[in-house]
């Protein structure tokens, strides 16, 4: 069985697709996990509805644990998945059809090759508009990754390779990341960071998602941002703390060097690609 863990928040307007083309899956060995973060549009709703025609395949988490954020709402969805694997999934992307199919085959294998270590298997995905028009076919491409950095822990504290709405973990891999602590705004890094310390991390070098943008994106793959200092000092105050607690002893001065270097690097790069 695996979980999938959907985190939402005022997201009427694509809600509807992405649950359908979970629905749509070639693979049915799935549980759809919902926790939303007090939305104040039609979104509950929305899942309510799925909820009563898909009892057995859809459950919504309901808590008091009010408005959280995406990085912790994905934390409670997180603590609360009792399968073996688990997948997150964003609230305006659409799977492709054979997106659980085609990671479950390379997870079981990872697993048969690692018994017992944490396994977190991750693909490219298809950049596409809002009205799924396609900008990229690549996301990794798109905003130059190298997927190949990701299983190396080294490489992968200075800068994420994997998308969590691209990636499947194994229970180990769950463990050994939960809870997530309260500096985390990214949940898929600090995953894949603790993934990458302890076992394995692989990629399928497809598509297996519409990853759709938009105005309302938390994470965009193609916004404008004009590149200021504050903001690459403060980026690099909550990296370093973030690492800290996966690594804690790496060297303060180095570790501090090389953020530095990635961040204002990434970030004048970003800058004038967009200007």
């Amino acid at each position: 069985m695996i979980d999938i863990l959907l985190a939402t928040y005022n997201g009427e307007k694509y809600l509807n697709q992405q649950i359908e083309s979970i629905l749509n899956q070639t693979c049915r060995d799935w549980r759809l996990l919902i926790r939303d973060d007090l939305s104040t549009d039609n979104t509950i709703n929305i899942i309510k509805n799925y909820t009563s025609k898909y009892p057995d395949k859809i459950r919504l988490i309901e808590d008091d644990k009010g408005h959280l954020g995406l990085a912790r709402n994905f934390g409670a969805l997180l603590e609360a998945a009792q399968s073996e694997y688990i997948m997150f999934c964003d609230q305006d992307d659409v799977w492709l059809p054979n997106k659980i199919e085609l990671i479950i085959n390379v997870m079981k294998a990872a697993q048969q090759r690692n018994p017992g270590l944490p396994v977190l298997v991750h693909t490219d995905l298809r950049v596409v508009d809002e009205n799924l028009n396609v900008i990229a076919d690549s996301f990794w491409k798109l905003v130059g990754i190298d997927p190949q950095t990701a299983n190396n822990l080294d490489n992968l504290i200075i800068r994420n390779a994997v998308t969590g709405c691209a990636m499947m973990i194994n229970r180990k891999a769950k463990e050994i990341s939960t809870p997530l602590p309260a500096e985390v705004k990214i949940h898929d890094w600090w995953i894949a960071m603790n993934v990458a310390k302890a076992g394995k991390i692989l990629f399928v070098p497809v598509p297996s998602s519409l990853y759709r943008q938009h105005g309302g994106n938390v994470i965009s793959a193609g916004r404008k941002k004009t590149f200021r200092l504050s903001d690459c000092k403060n980026g690099i105050v909550n990296h370093y703390k973030i690492v800290r607690k996966v690594v804690p002893d790496a060297n303060p001065v180095i570790l501090t060097a090389r953020i530095l270097v990635s961040e204002i690097t990434r970030k004048i790069k970003r800058t004038r690609k967009r200007a």
